[in-house]
């Protein structure tokens, strides 16, 4: 029998509380779902949890928590700074939106700024990056309390910034306060965040955090709180520097931007030390558990270099283990742990980085490979031979081969430094891809320079005019002297006609003295004027009119000033009608009088003479017509339909509708054009209204059951529950509500169709699963022993 526990008077058997426990927990686990959350912040492909450096993509694991990885990922090696800002350069604002206090120095904060959108900062000097301030307004007091929002030296919450005596800081902005760096291309970004411990919020308002790198390939989240709780959910970021390590390379060219939103001076950010380089590099650990017994030792010995607690035997404590005490590897006679060289290569143990390895004495750049084997002994990125050929000392990474073009062949073996195509010994520029000669000498590239032999011609003028930019002593031909040389120039003796005018007109173009006679001074000579003495007319038009065509002073008569003289003008008024059919050729403004009365239609006011003054006669010219109600273009005294509604003057009459109102027609709701006063059947269904239960429905006709719904879309016509399709089916009439089919069992399904026919059972069949463990729990509990 099992332990008890007591509950009330009753004595309960432990093993049946633990069932109830166990069928009661499955039951809650049906019914609860559950997340697991992951969270990989460096994109390393480990998890946080399982991450010994969460923020740094190069390493994951750190089995003794020296800081040192025991692997580095491929890739990440040692680069130069990109950019940076600690926020210590001083800065000049480049917009006036923000009220702020303080100089052109680092310590700022700001207020008073409501619905401004942003301020940038600009160094005024130093090499630090640039930044812009947004700020969003929420609806609150904003910045209008004078909390702090910008570059400040205020260490008190922090302590010490981590890269000299300023930093950033956003607290209380009761909105949404926003910091963006300039642009940049990088591929690893660094920075320090520190957020003060308070309690954030997570909703009315909701406190909030948001980092993230927005490039022009990808926008890459490094932070994100929108919707947890920092106080619970990010502890171990509160009152601590937290350095944050984020590859940014396939995001392409972008900014850092930062987006903080709380509402009490005690929740605050903290940022400094932001750093752009071009990779990353770490120290791979050579003692991965700590143990003081190197990786390669404990390999050689025989122990696990990944346990602390599994390290190699050395009774005598000389640092050589037990397994490895005794031996002889140079076979000299003298045990290794009483040869000072164990491998017999002159190179005294201590001394030696490969004391077993009679080839290799040197590791210089500590990557595990000899010197004498390794091509690379510093890992400057030249092999050895290569620095040697170069001059540069292969046993110290910061002396590297000068390569000007990158190639891998440094510039003192490279015959084209600038790898531009042109030796160095005939590359005027030899660090220069762009340039290799300098015809002139005057210190730019021919390929920049617009006048390469220095001749006072620009190259492409010289190409233009068939001379050589090569050669000062070709110059091109330029008669006037204008800088535009004969071939090139319109007027090569510069007396102000062109070449091909003077040759139309008969004069030399090469003599400056020979130019065209032009009477009326209008730049064009005589012999090609159409107008010889500038009066308007042509000397052509004056010729036909009889007029002078050398004197300005003989024009032709032209009564309506049509530039066509009256001698040939078809209509000399100008009035649009030619005189043979003008009755009015004299006067402009008249030409036809339909009445005859002497008086020009324009003038007369009742042009037809049908007593209708033209302004309210429809037909002015039409004595029979005045009124066109319908604007259809004939008259009503002619129209049988004046409104043109579509019906006739008469129908409309019939019907009772107004004959000249086109809004007034007679009603026809089946369109079968007879108005329905006259139509016997108004719907067009066939059935006269009489006779129709819907006279205005032409789908609908009967209605059995009086209920609105005509028959033919009505599913129980006789209304007496049963559907038509059913009493169909069952026997019963569809249209006589006394007529129903008969259903023993009442399950709706009438006895014709029922395939059971058994009373209405009671109760509710079967139990679901949550129902039967249930009873299953409540039997337990009802057993007593």
């Amino acid at each position: 029998m099992g332990e008890y526990f007591e509950s009330g008077p009753t004595w309960w058997p432990m093993s049946r509380r633990a069932t109830l426990t166990a069928i009661l927990t499955a039951m809650l686990l049906l019914t609860v779902p559950y997340a697991v959350l992951a969270t990989d912040s460096d994109g390393d492909g480990t998890d946080d949890a399982d991450d010994d450096f969460p923020n740094n993509p190069c390493a994951d694991t750190d089995t003794d928590g020296d800081g040192l990885p025991d692997t580095v990922v491929s890739g990440c090696t040692s680069q130069s700074v990109v950019a940076y800002t600690s926020f210590e350069d001083p800065f000049t604002i480049a917009s006036v939106k923000y009220t702020d206090t303080g100089s052109d120095s680092v310590s700022r904060y700001l207020w008073n700024n409501a619905n401004e959108p942003h301020i940038a900062h600009n160094q005024t000097n130093g090499t630090e990056m640039g930044f812009t301030l947004y700020y969003t307004s929420t609806g609150g007091v904003g910045l209008t309390d004078g909390d702090y929002f910008g570059t400040i030296n205020y260490t008190g919450t922090v302590g010490n910034f981590t890269d000299g005596n300023n930093g950033y800081q956003m607290s209380d902005v009761d909105g949404i306060a926003t910091l963006a760096l300039d642009d940049i291309t990088a591929e690893v970004m660094t920075f320090d965040f520190f957020l003060q411990d308070t309690g954030y919020e997570t909703s009315n308002p909701m406190d909030y955090l948001v980092i993230r790198f927005i490039g022009a390939n990808s926008d890459i989240e490094i932070v994100n709180t929108t919707g947890y709780d920092i106080d619970t959910d990010n502890s171990s970021w509160l009152d601590t520097w937290t350095m944050m390590t984020v590859m940014i390379g396939a995001a392409g060219h972008g900014h850092l931007e930062v987006e903080f939103s709380s509402n009490s001076a005690m929740e605050a950010l903290y940022l400094d030390n932001i750093q752009f380089t071009a990779a990353v590099m770490l120290s791979a650990d050579t003692d991965d558990d700590g143990d003081g017994w190197s990786d390669v030792d404990e390999t050689d010995c025989g122990t696990d270099p990944l346990d602390g607690n599994d390290v190699p035997a050395d009774t005598d404590m000389n640092g050589i283990c037990d397994a490895l005490e005794g031996d002889d590897f140079d076979g000299d006679g003298i045990p290794n742990d009483s040869d000072p060289d164990d491998d017999n290569d002159g190179v005294d143990d201590v001394d030696d980085d490969f004391p077993l390895n009679p080839n290799e004495t040197t590791d210089t750049d500590g990557d595990g490979v000899g010197d004498n084997a390794d091509e690379d002994d510093d890992d400057d990125g030249w092999l050895d031979d290569n620095e040697l050929g170069c001059g540069t000392d292969p046993l110290d990474d910061s002396s590297v081969p000068s390569d000007y073009d990158s190639d891998s062949v440094c510039d003192s073996l490279d015959a084209d430094d600038d790898n531009d195509g042109v030796d160095d010994a005939d590359d005027a520029f030899p660090h220069d891809d762009t340039e290799w000669i300098d015809t002139d000498g005057d210190g730019k590239g021919d390929n920049a320079d617009e006048d390469d032999d220095n001749d006072g011609w620009d190259d492409s003028d010289e190409s233009s005019c068939g001379t050589d930019s090569g050669d000062a002593g070709s110059v091109p031909a330029d008669l006037d002297a204008d800088g535009t040389c004969d071939a090139l120039d319109d007027d090569t003796d510069g007396d102000g006609w062109l070449d091909s005018d003077e040759s139309s007109c008969g004069t030399d173009p090469s003599d400056a003295g020979s130019i065209p006679s032009d009477v009326d001074s209008d730049g064009d000579c005589d012999v090609l004027d159409e107008d010889a003495d500038n009066d308007g007319w042509s000397d052509s038009d004056e010729a036909t009119c009889g007029s002078d065509t050398m004197d300005p002073d003989s024009v032709p008569a032209d009564q309506d000033g049509d530039s066509e003289c009256d001698a040939v003008d078809s209509d000399i008024d100008g009035d649009g009608h030619d005189n043979d059919a003008d009755e009015f050729p004299g006067d402009a403004s008249e030409w036809v009088d339909s009445d005859g009365d002497g008086t020009g239609d324009n003038a007369d006011a009742d042009d037809d003479g049908d007593g209708w003054d033209d302004d309210v006669d429809e037909f002015p010219h039409d004595d029979t017509e005045w009124v066109d109600s319908d604007g259809d273009g004939t008259g009503d005294n002619a129209d049988a339909d004046d409104d043109g509604d579509g019906w006739s003057d008469a129908t409309e009459s019939d019907c009772g509708s107004d004959g000249v109102d086109e809004d007034s027609v007679p009603a026809d709701f089946d369109g079968d054009g007879q108005c329905d006063d006259l139509d016997p059947d108004d719907d067009g269904d066939g059935v006269a209204d009489s006779d129709d239960a819907m006279p205005n429905d032409q789908s609908e006709w009967d209605d059995t059951d009086g209920d609105g719904i005509g028959d033919n879309a009505d599913l129980d016509d006789d209304n007496d529950g049963w559907s038509d399709a059913e009493e169909g089916e069952c026997g019963a009439d569809q249209y006589d509500s006394d007529s129903t089919p008969t259903d023993y069992d009442n399950n709706g399904v009438c006895d014709a169709n029922d395939p059971i026919i058994e009373p209405e059972p009671e109760g509710t069949p079967g139990f679901g699963l949550i129902s039967a463990l249930a009873m299953l729990a409540l039997a337990a509990f009802a057993r007593r022993d």
